[in-house]
């Protein structure tokens, strides 16, 4: 299961709730009938966008006090339906976490410890023989080859904090 939004907060009186999208394919949402709180699975009754938040009536909730007990809950969906929404040349933060990094000679750049977004662009903090070091997943530094992602020895020197 995958996170793709966080509950705010309640919305209006009749259950509806305001949420953080946390992907950047809001297509994803489009067709969204069901999604898990937690560990329950709910059923979307309607969904809308408005000023970058998702508004989401869910069948089993019908009340502001119902709706007020998922503040700050997160919603899942399952892999298999993101796969129908990634490009070939993207990856999953999950399937990020973990990979180890080789450079265009195959020597090894590090493993991925953790994916950050401050909102340009993701940070990879990636550990090497017990060191970390941050990395911009930018253009140029990075180029993804079958399952895994090989980094340009030249051009990740220069980005590296």
């Amino acid at each position: 299961m995958l996170e793709i939004a966080k509950i705010l907060k309640p919305q209006g009186i009749k259950g509806e709730v305001k949420a953080l999208p946390l992907t950047n394919v809001l297509a994803v949402f489009k067709s969204l009938k069901n999604v898990f709180v937690q560990s329950k699975e709910m059923t979307i009754e309607k969904i809308s966008m408005r000023q970058g938040f998702l508004y989401i009536k869910f069948s089993e909730i019908n009340s502001r006090n119902d709706a007020e007990l998922l503040r700050n809950l997160k919603l899942y969906v399952s892999k298999d339906y993101l796969q129908n929404f990634k490009q070939d040349d993207e990856f999953f933060i999950d399937d990020l976490i973990g990979m180890v990094i080789y450079d265009e000679n195959n020597i090894l750049v590090g493993q991925i410890v953790d994916v950050i977004n401050y909102g340009s662009c993701d940070i990879f903090l990636i550990e090497k023989e017990g060191r970390q070091f941050q990395v911009p997943f930018v253009d140029g530094v990075f180029e993804k080859k079958e399952d895994r992602l090989i980094a340009n020895s030249e051009k990740i020197k220069e980005v590296m904090i």
